[in-house]
């Protein structure tokens, strides 16, 4: 009976329990001031494939918001600019309001004022991508 209990013993096989990994997205913050008529792009790098989404976090002169509307976008760096694949028209909120996907690589998000801010504006942009 010993016997038995020890050959059966040897032969269980522990199954240790895994989970799926997944990989938290990286947000990034890029802030500047944006002049009247002007535009700003930034550059990121992506090293796994998906979907970037990007939101006006905001908008403001001092601490005062503004609600103008401004054109976001996002694309591949060109020369000095950013040549746009996917762009929108909007002003500040906590929302993604423009999404790509993208392969792994170099990218941009541009912002541009395209109506005529009142006075330079301070911006934060906010994009999040795998």
């Amino acid at each position: 009976m010993a016997l038995a209990i020890a050959i059966s013993a040897c032969g269980e096989k522990t199954d240790t329990p895994t989970s799926a990994t997944s990989t938290a997205p990286t947000t990034i913050l890029f802030s500047g001031t944006l002049q009247p008529l002007g535009t700003r792009f930034y550059s990121y790098t992506m090293t796994t494939a998906g979907t970037v989404s990007a939101m006006l976090a905001s908008l403001e002169r001092g601490n005062t918001p503004a609600t103008n509307m401004l054109e976001l976008g996002l694309g591949i760096p060109a020369g000095t600019g950013c040549a746009t694949s996917v762009a929108s028209n909007t002003n500040t909120a906590l929302i993604p309001q423009l999404s790509e996907d993208f392969g792994v690589g170099t990218y941009c998000v541009r912002i541009s004022d395209k109506d005529g801010l009142p006075v330079p504006m301070n911006f934060t942009i906010r994009l999040v991508h795998p």
